[in-house]
């Protein structure tokens, strides 16, 4: 087996399954009520022929920016990837287990062991940090409101798509009553936003007023 999918299989598939999250390949899963879904993945650096290297980053996915890139295949049953994060984030290694602990940048987000070796310092130490601050901040942020706190933040660093104004209306227009949403659209169209995510924020707004009766 390779060294990291052994490493991922022996100290991640307990504490994801423990925290509720399903497991494909190197991508673990988390599902809310409402669709959104919470993954976390892998990737890996040939930078070093000693060590194992990979980078850990989980992806936020609500429903309605997956809706918006997507809307051209309306009857496209993919499942939800990386490709529809909304919010991009890296698990950062404590230093026992970073590649480069005295780096900065992205050169400190990067995990190793050692090839040849068990993993067992690396492979705690990811377990851990998934289990007492990852997960539980995953499972935060798979709720809307929370989500749309974090990133009106810069406490939590990320990579977040869309300008802000379109990022709150993805997150709010679900659930937030119609008149804000629509001071919101029309926030956004004053402030020339793309015409092409106004217009489909205003068909998804209308679709579920309409189902709301």
């Amino acid at each position: 087996m390779n060294p990291l999918d052994a490493l991922i299989r022996q100290y991640v598939g307990p504490v994801a399954k423990a925290s509720g999250f399903s497991k494909s390949g190197r991508i673990f899963r988390l599902v809310a009520d409402n669709g959104d879904q919470a993954l976390l993945g892998f990737s890996t650096h040939a930078v070093d022929p000693s060590m194992v290297v990979f980078d850990v980053n989980f992806f936020m996915v609500p429903v309605p920016y997956w809706g918006w890139i997507t809307r051209q295949h309306p009857t496209e049953t993919r499942a939800p990837d990386s490709s529809g994060a909304l919010v991009t984030c890296r698990v950062m290694p404590p230093p026992q287990a970073a590649h480069r602990p005295d780096e900065k940048g992205s050169f400190r987000s990067r995990w190793a062991f050692d090839a040849e070796g068990s993993g067992e310092v690396c492979g705690r130490a990811l377990g851990q940090t998934l289990r007492d601050e990852t997960f539980p901040r995953m499972r935060h942020w798979l709720d809307r409101a929370n989500l749309l706190d974090a990133v009106r933040s810069s406490d939590v660093p990320m990579m977040r798509r869309m300008d802000p104004l379109m990022r709150e209306i993805v997150l709010r227009i679900d659930d937030a009553p119609g008149k804000d949403v629509n001071e919101l659209l029309a926030a956004a169209e004053a402030a020339n936003v793309l015409n092409a995510f106004v217009v489909w924020a205003r068909q998804r707004l209308a679709s579920r007023v309409k189902t709301e009766g």
